[in-house]
């Protein structure tokens, strides 16, 4: 029976072919294995972590702060301290935004300490903090996930994540570190964020989706600031109706300090 002989062209297409898949193969094992592994199609299912995140954080002035009034002005502030303490935890990269002047006041006091330590500060006259030397600093640190929250969460806050999606990020609000002065403001914020495509959250989810693992090295630090501000965060009277009334305490299982 008569053989036909390949075209010589098919074997340098399949050659080529096997080149390309060659490179493509030896170029994914030189990136890290954050940069191979596609972003999730639902942006509810991005996981941010110290290796890939950045934490932002929006106007938490006194000028500012003295007209929320979507959360009470206590659990507010008792949110906004255990947000800022997320920084020297995970010792992710920080920014913070906020101007201090006769109009806006002071940095609240629970945010000043990450600006006495290092924070990255901007100026800026937009009410977006997405301004070039921002997106600069950004694209810097190689990581495309954004922790933020702010005053106020309809206006600067918003404007910011949705300018950050826009740019290709995936962004984590923390809703009950923001606030505004409208109940209806905040839930048509809120709508709009989560239609665009932004995670809204709080902020206890995110401290234990960030560190992950209480027998990790973040273990002792996460419960720290869940036994001091986790109940304090709760609206309304709370009545203690643990067995020795104690409250909350860490379990057993988590790793405590020599």
């Amino acid at each position: 029976m008569p053989t036909t002989e390949p075209d010589p062209r098919d074997r340098r297409l399949v050659l080529a072919a096997s080149g390309l898949a060659l490179l493509g193969a030896t170029a994914a094992a030189g990136r890290p294995a954050a940069a191979q592994s596609a972003a999730p199609a639902n942006p509810a299912l991005a996981r941010p972590s110290p290796e890939n995140a950045v934490l932002v954080y929006v106007d938490y002035v006194t000028g500012l702060d003295n007209l929320m009034n979507t959360l009470p002005a206590r659990q507010f502030r008792n949110n906004i301290a255990a947000f800022a303490k997320f920084s020297p935890l995970f010792r992710m990269p920080t920014a913070v935004f906020g101007e201090e002047n006769a109009y806006y006041g002071t940095f609240l006091p629970e945010i000043a300490p990450l600006v006495a330590n290092g924070a990255t500060r901007f100026e800026r006259t937009r009410v977006s903090c997405y301004v070039p030397a921002f997106a600069e600093w950004l694209r810097a640190t190689g990581r495309r996930h954004v922790v933020v929250g702010g005053i106020s969460l309809d206006n600067c806050t918003m404007h910011t994540t949705l300018d950050l999606l826009r740019e290709g990020y995936s962004v984590h609000v923390i809703a009950d570190v923001s606030c505004t002065n409208s109940r209806l403001a905040e839930e048509a914020a809120l709508m709009r964020l989560d239609r665009a495509g932004a995670v809204v959250t709080n902020w206890l989810s995110t401290l234990t989706e960030i560190g992950d693992d209480f027998a990790g090295p973040y273990g002792q630090g996460m419960m720290a600031i869940i036994r001091e501000h986790w109940p304090a965060s709760t609206v309304g009277e709370v009545q203690d109706l643990s067995p020795d009334g104690r409250g909350f305490q860490a379990p057993d299982w988590v790793p405590r300090r020599a």
